[in-house]
């Protein structure tokens, strides 16, 4: 079964498309409301949240620990929503953030001006005119390619990426339904044992390293966590040998992984912590 992404082009109808397919297909409608509600669990309170998503991203800067940190920890909660697979996720770059994970069929919802400026006008009950409405698609639109481009390197504009674009100022609901519907029903979208094995994997690094981002004091920034046949990988680059050893301390000490092989690097050279 298929973990679904859908990513939404500023009221493009993408939330009516997936609770659609939620309702018809039997599928978990995982919602922002659960997302945050989870992110909670890593310490990811409203407040903080909040600050870390609408912090303004300079031209030149650079990511730092904090957006790090919300990242590992985003990619740990859908990991473990996606785990069992027949979920529909609507929001932005779901796709990249499950990168690796089989199963994912990725579509990208859009929608002309003219029904996007209906829907706001709809959703403020009628309250502000279509000056307005546009000046707030605009405004999110902008905010959206800005976090694209930065946390992802990649365009929100760009459909190259995705497996099926649905234009919901042409198409139906239940016509894009049936596309996905039949989408669904191919054999990549079906699990088998070394799927659900790899998902699992991914799920357990995932949680690796969100606690890592959130339990440790160290400089993470640069730091990856694969898992293959209970064999940690941990690589990239530490700040300093205290950094090191107490990265090697907090894995050793993490359940169900039997041995911990590294590939961390520090700025005099490579570093051995197993």
């Amino acid at each position: 079964m298929a973990i679904i992404t859908m990513s939404r082009g500023t009221y493009s109808g993408a939330k009516e498309l997936s609770e659609y397919v939620v309702q018809n297909l039997g599928y978990k409608l995982l919602s922002r409301e659960v997302i945050i509600q989870e992110l909670a669990n890593y310490g990811w309170v409203e407040g903080k949240l909040e600050r870390v998503r609408h912090k303004q991203l300079g031209i030149l800067e650079r990511m730092n620990l904090e957006w790090v940190h919300y990242l590992a920890c985003l990619r740990a909660v859908l990991s473990k929503q996606a785990k069992g697979e027949a979920l529909v996720y609507h929001g932005n770059n779901g796709h990249l953030a499950l990168h690796g994970f089989p199963h994912i069929l990725s579509i990208k919802v859009v929608a002309d001006m003219d029904y996007r400026i209906k829907a706001v006008l709809a959703r403020n009950e009628y309250a502000i005119d279509q000056k307005e409405a546009i000046q707030i698609i605009e405004r999110i639109d902008e905010r959206r390619k800005k976090w694209s481009e930065f946390f992802y390197q990649t365009d929100v504009n760009d459909v190259s990426s995705f497996d099926m674009v649905v234009d919901l100022s042409r198409k139906s609901i239940g016509d894009a339904y049936d596309m996905i519907h039949a989408a669904v029903q191919l054999p990549q979208f079906q699990p088998t044992p070394e799927s659900e094995k790899a998902i699992e994997e991914l799920t357990r690094a995932a949680e690796v390293r969100a606690r890592i981002a959130m339990e440790t004091d160290i400089m993470d920034d640069e730091i990856e966590v694969e898992i293959h046949d209970g064999v940690l990988d941990v690589k990239g680059v530490v700040h300093s040998l205290e950094d090191a050893n107490e990265l090697k301390s907090f894995l050793a000490s993490q359940p169900e992984i039997e041995k911990v092989e590294s590939h961390l690097e520090e700025a005099a050279g490579d570093m051995d912590l197993v």
